[in-house]
């Protein structure tokens, strides 16, 4: 079904930018897909990922203190040219998120699926120079097919590196990209858009970073990807719990899935983009193309 995109009222103050929580973002994410799993056709690889996520929330708080943010100067200099201060451009990758992937694949193996075993094994053995080849793929967005089952891993000790970091910048130093599709924080793109109910941020709506899980705030009703608010459209899927919509664009034929938080549930914007597949497969039909990846779903999706 298809509405016209109608802006939502925004009340109050609340911030541009809203870093993540480390100690609680891949804790609650678990959790979500933990309960998205109990009535889902795809509950075996929900409850994976919940099983991925709460091994990204152990990895993180191991490896917190190893982890610290660019110096003053660095930073400074990011604000005044209005640029990421740990931009996957130009990021250099610490030693210890080779690290960091191998203790989350450690504690994944114990119970994963019979078809992820392959792989995790494989990955416990990969030289550091393979790991960090595949990263470099991985960020630059061109991938080998050959490499799809083991980048869903990588990505997600990317995450926990560079949410580590997001994590302890100062807010009020960082400024908001002139394009609404750069996260502020690491340059990537945002995997979803979200409305949450509740607090200082009820109604607005943030888009959400799909490696530093830092959020910043975007104008309903505008595209993510080309800011054109003329040919804006909502898709939703009849008799959906109404969670997940879609907006796309008919100015740059892009979309953006829109994560609404309903009563009573807390979202994640990770996990519920994942159980919402069935909507991207109706507006990829539609002839859109997603804005920005989910990096958890490369591998499934082969």
């Amino acid at each position: 079904m298809n509405t016209p995109a109608t802006e939502l009222q925004s009340p109050g103050q609340a911030p541009a930018i809203i870093l993540p929580d480390p100690d609680h973002v891949f804790l609650a994410r678990a959790e979500r897909f933990e309960a998205l799993a109990l009535h889902h056709g795809l509950g075996e690889w929900l409850g994976f990922l919940g099983r991925l996520s709460r091994a990204q929330h152990k990895a993180l708080a191991a490896a917190g203190h190893d982890l610290t943010p660019p110096a003053a100067d660095v930073l400074a200099r990011a604000r005044t040219h209005r640029m990421p201060p740990i931009s996957v451009a130009s990021f250099e990758r610490p030693a210890v998120w080779r690290d960091i992937l191998r203790d989350i694949v450690g504690d994944l193996l114990e119970n994963a699926p019979v078809g992820a075993r392959d792989t995790l094994d494989a990955l416990l053995v990969t030289s550091a120079e393979e790991l960090d080849k595949l990263a470099g793929k991985l960020l630059d967005g061109e991938p080998d097919r050959a490499d799809m089952a083991r980048l869903p891993y990588v990505a997600a000790a990317i995450q926990v590196v560079l949410t580590a970091i997001a994590s302890q910048l100062d807010a009020a130093g960082l400024a908001l990209m002139e394009a609404h599709s750069t996260c502020p924080v690491c340059g990537s793109h945002p995997v979803v858009s979200v409305i949450r109910s509740e607090g200082p941020t009820a109604g607005l709506r943030y888009v959400h970073c799909t490696l530093c899980n830092t959020e910043w705030r975007v104008p309903h009703a505008t595209c993510v990807t080309c800011g054109d608010s003329e040919k804006v459209t909502l898709h939703e899927i009849d008799g959906d719990d109404g969670i997940a919509r879609a907006e796309s664009c008919g100015a740059c034929d892009s979309y953006t899935k829109l994560i609404v938080q309903g009563r009573n549930v807390r979202i994640d914007p990770i996990a519920d983009d994942l159980a919402s597949v069935a909507l991207d497969m109706l507006v990829d039909d539609a002839g859109f193309v997603r804005s920005g990846p989910n990096y958890l779903l490369i591998g499934a999706a082969e």
